[in-house]
């Protein structure tokens, strides 16, 4: 079996899509309102993150299982947290956002495994502060995140209908 992360390219867009749109699939039937609405991964938004390098893919055998954004830029919404805190930066933090595996994958610890190797990546360049969110009813990515060593932090909210989330943080050593 041969397990990669790497950056997407252009030529990776419509598989990056796919991957989206069935996990919003998911998470609809799941009865979670992540990712529906505004909130939605828009094309415009993977094309931009594509173009700074900031989308990885986690691959097994050349197949596309699973996408995720890491950017370093400031999470507005993060700056107000209720219910917690913040732990006091170390510097600049990076943000996992838009985080899928493909749900014809699902069972197999490969959300796990993705998160794991995205912060591996982070350790290799140097981040020692990683924060990520998700909402509230998306237990199976709560539990993606705890099982990677995050510390629950508080609720923050992103502005559009049903933005709360669950905010979690973790420091590399």
């Amino acid at each position: 079996m041969n397990i990669e992360i790497r950056t997407g390219n252009r030529d990776d867009f419509q598989g990056i899509m796919q991957i989206i749109n069935h996990a919003k699939n998911k998470l609809m039937e799941s009865g979670s309102p992540q990712w529906s609405d505004e909130d939605s991964p828009k094309e415009e938004e993977i094309k931009g993150e594509l173009e700074k390098g900031n989308n990885y893919l986690f691959t097994i055998n050349k197949k596309m299982i699973g996408t995720a954004i890491m950017t370093d830029e400031e999470e507005k919404a993060y700056a107000k947290i209720s219910y917690g805190d913040w732990d006091t930066s170390q510097g600049n933090y990076v943000t996992i956002h838009k985080f899928a595996i493909h749900p014809d994958t699902n069972g197999k610890g490969y959300g796990k495994i993705f998160l794991h190797l995205l912060l591996l990546v982070c350790q290799e360049k140097g981040i020692s502060e990683i924060r990520i969110d998700t909402h509230p009813k998306n237990r199976a990515m709560q539990k993606v995140i705890s099982s990677a060593g995050f510390s629950f932090k508080g609720i923050v909210h992103l502005p559009f209908e049903n933005g709360e989330r669950y905010a979690y943080q973790l420091f590399l050593k």
